[in-house]
């Protein structure tokens, strides 16, 4: 359970033992202490919807089931003489439920919508990565690894659920500027020419002006613009330094440096896990961020060995053994 979670089930909480504690405390007579005592058994209806637009159709039932019983403990020590009040106090009790169980199906059904309209985007943007990384002859699925390697760098370095999938989406589209590229310079197998580096080094910007046109990826944009920053100010496109950096794009570089070291490539072998470790760690403070170096550092190399192995990279799990 993420903090965000437990904050709203301690509000939550509160909210319904303040009502609750008002409710038992306030007298039913004289008829101005009845009139507030009928508005603090109103509020009960409160928690459930809240429960409801938070947690769904189980919290707001959860919810519900605490209400429900603190109302039937008070009417049971002050069941009223009246018909028509305790007719009024059933159905505000029915009403409870139906104020968590409509709400909470109609929450649960709108978060399945817009679940599977997340899916079809992501779909559509794999699509977009998968066509990417084929144009330059990468069929090992180095954008999608490295999305998960800097989720799972993310994740421990204690950013929350919903920066690592925005910092994931910037990790994947990372190299979407390369659309811009000419293949004359990006397939070429020799080496660049300095006017052919000047060329290349323009897709971190022509990558962040297509992802920030897109609503739900402005985060994932900062990534994409300055995945080629170092941390020592002497990378492209703006020479960023230090913390000036984004975040994710520091998380990125880590994960980055670590799959270029562990894949093959036409140009160099893959190196084994402890010595991907070891040139990560010389490259501390100069291009990497020094306290996103310590944290991936502490990951077990099997968590690294099980993102490997979704994508079948052979030569990858060769490296762990």
């Amino acid at each position: 359970m993420d903090r965000n979670a437990k904050r709203k089930i301690i509000i939550l909480v509160l909210l319904t033992g303040i009502i609750a504690l008002f409710h038992y405390l306030t007298p039913t007579e004289p008829h101005d202490y009845h009139k507030i005592h009928i508005v603090l058994r109103k509020l009960y209806f409160l928690p459930p919807v809240m429960a409801a637009a938070w947690f769904g159709l189980r919290g707001a039932c959860f919810t519900a089931l605490a209400v429900s019983l603190l109302f039937i403990l008070h009417a049971f020590l002050d069941w009223p003489g009246n018909y028509m009040e305790q007719a009024n106090q059933v159905g505000e009790l029915a009403g409870f439920w139906l104020a968590a169980v409509i709400p909470g199906w109609l929450f649960d059904r709108q978060r399945s919508l817009l679940r599977e309209l997340a899916n079809a985007n992501e779909e559509t943007l794999l699509g977009l990565v998968s066509a990417l990384d084929l144009r330059e002859r990468n069929t090992r699925l180095h954008s999608q690894r490295v999305r998960e390697y800097t989720e799972l760098l993310a994740k421990r370095y204690g950013v929350d659920e919903k920066m690592r999938r925005e910092i994931g989406f910037g990790a994947l589209l990372h190299d979407v500027g390369k659309i811009a590229v000419p293949d004359s310079i990006l397939l070429k197998p020799d080496k660049l020419t300095d006017e052919e580096w000047q060329e290349m080094r323009k897709h971190p910007a022509a990558g962040y002006r297509i992802v920030q046109r897109i609503s739900f990826l402005k985060e994932a944009a900062e990534v994409v613009h300055a995945h080629h920053e170092r941390y020592d100010g002497t990378g492209y496109p703006r020479g960023l330094k230090g913390d000036a950096i984004p975040l994710g794009a520091r998380l990125f570089m880590v994960a980055d440096v670590y799959d270029a070291l562990t894949s093959q490539r036409p140009y160099k072998p893959a190196l084994a896990h402890e010595d991907a470790a070891t040139e990560i760690q010389k490259q501390k403070g100069t291009q990497l961020d020094p306290e996103v170096v310590t944290t991936f550092m502490a990951i077990e190399p099997a968590e690294l060995l099980q993102i490997a192995e979704r994508y079948h990279d052979a030569n990858s799990k060769d490296n762990f053994r």
